[in-house]
């Protein structure tokens, strides 16, 4: 078979490729610009109530959970320079619709220390909840006695009896002090009783556990949970955008290009431990692809160039974690993920160039590929459950298989534009 290269469409598009670095500017325009305006904010209203008693209303400062136990930085009212309050100078502080936390005494690693507890439910036993660095405490204050609960890991060594004689064995094994521990505080109600060796060591399990018992001795005042907004959150996001990719070879400093649109949808699960800024994103979206060029490259030992031909659609199953940061209306985040992608109806040819003329090489298009990514973007609150927000992406993607063949030494880059709404559904 014989062809001139100039039987080919030229793909070098310079007014798209000049479109996609005028957008990828825009959003690092519009980053900038977020972080310069809101750089300073990350509070939410609030209120701290003084070692008098009193109430001063403004806003706090939402930071982590570690954070938050340490202190409790706080503007009032029209002032704005904020104030940092550690438990000893105040009782308690709110941050609405969030954390509540109060100022206690506890025995921590055997240090007794004041910290900011945070309050989980507060009724006929009170829960409270302290994240220190790498692990995790309960507290369960009845009859004004502070209890900790724990579940302590340590390591058991076991000699058993083999086919080659005596030998030892070394494994972990909670403690389940806690679940012992419940059964004496909760031992008036017999209901509660049958929950408790059931009960996991967990927010979610005790803050339970603890309005079960509550409901069940105390039947003339409902009991208060505090971690209302603990809950997990589900959304739903479809969104539009375009995708400015180029191929390359192994071997080769050549690369083609290609923009076409995408659309996709996607769930967002924002976990329950507070407002934990890590989202988890689970999603599919659909776009095409087109690359027609020469590659010149060492891929065989004349060091001849391939033209190469490949059409195809792609549907892509990406995972994603997320870091939003604590911003109110306008919110900067980041993203890291990983991808399955399936090509469907792939259209494909490689030629291997010699001189005025071209031959056929065999090849294969992999039908699956994996990609790898990273993104950052802007999300502009509507309400609580409605949001808009236009995202930046950089994708990596190779086949999911190599024997050799020309096209299992392709690699893709790509940009993607996305702009899409977000509501809650859960």
């Amino acid at each position: 078979m014989s062809n001139t290269p100039h039987d080919w469409p030229d793909v070098n598009n310079s007014a798209l490729y000049n479109m996609k670095k005028k957008c990828t500017l825009l959003c690092l325009i519009l980053l900038q610009t977020c972080f310069l305006i809101h750089g300073q904010k990350g509070y939410k209203p609030g209120y701290i109530i003084t070692n008098g008693f009193d109430t001063l209303r403004g806003s706090i400062k939402l930071k982590t959970n570690f954070e938050n136990s340490e202190a409790c930085e706080f503007i009032e009212g029209g002032i704005q320079m904020p104030k940092v309050y550690k438990p000893d100078d105040i009782r308690a502080y709110r941050i609405e619709n969030s954390k509540y936390y109060v100022s206690k005494e506890v025995v921590i690693d055997s240090a007794k220390q004041k910290i900011f507890l945070e309050f989980l439910v507060k009724g006929i036993a009170n829960l409270f909840y302290y994240k220190g660095q790498g692990k995790e405490y309960y507290f369960i204050e009845k009859d004004n006695v502070m209890t900790q609960l724990s579940n302590d890991v340590s390591m058991v060594t076991v000699k058993s009896m083999g086919v080659m004689g005596e030998y030892e064995e070394t494994y972990s094994k909670n403690s389940n002090q806690y679940k012992r521990m419940l059964q004496y505080l909760f031992q008036q109600s017999p209901e509660v009783l049958k929950e408790i060796p059931n009960t996991l060591f967990d927010y979610r399990p005790l803050i339970k556990i603890t309005k079960d018992y509550h409901n069940s001795v105390c039947k003339d005042n409902n009991c208060i949970d505090f971690t209302k907004s603990t809950k997990k959150s589900l959304y739903l996001e479809p969104y539009i955008g375009v995708i400015d990719s180029w191929m390359k070879l192994n071997t080769s400093k050549d690369k083609i290009q290609d923009i076409k649109p995408y659309i996709g949808l996607q769930l967002r699960l924002t976990p329950f431990k507070g407002y934990s800024m890590w989202n988890f994103l689970a999603g599919i979206n659909f776009s095409s692809d087109k690359f027609e060029g020469v590659f010149s490259n060492s891929l065989n030992q004349w060091n001849l160039p391939y033209r190469v031909y490949t059409k195809y659609s792609i549907l892509r199953v990406p995972l994603k974690i997320e870091y939003n940061l604590p911003v109110e209306k306008i919110q900067p985040f980041f993203s890291m993920g990983f991808g399955t992608i399936a090509l469907l109806n792939s259209e494909y040819k490689v030629f291997r160039i010699n001189g005025n003329t071209e031959d056929p090489e065999k090849s294969y298009m992999r039908r699956f590929q994996y990609s790898l990514s990273l993104g950052f973007g802007l999300r502009y609150k509507l309400s609580n459950d409605l949001y808009l927000y236009l995202k930046n992406e950089f994708e990596y993607r190779i086949p999911g298989a190599n024997f050799g063949y020309i096209l299992d030494q392709t690699k893709v880059y790509s940009d993607m534009i996305n702009f899409g709404l977000g509501f809650k559904i859960k």
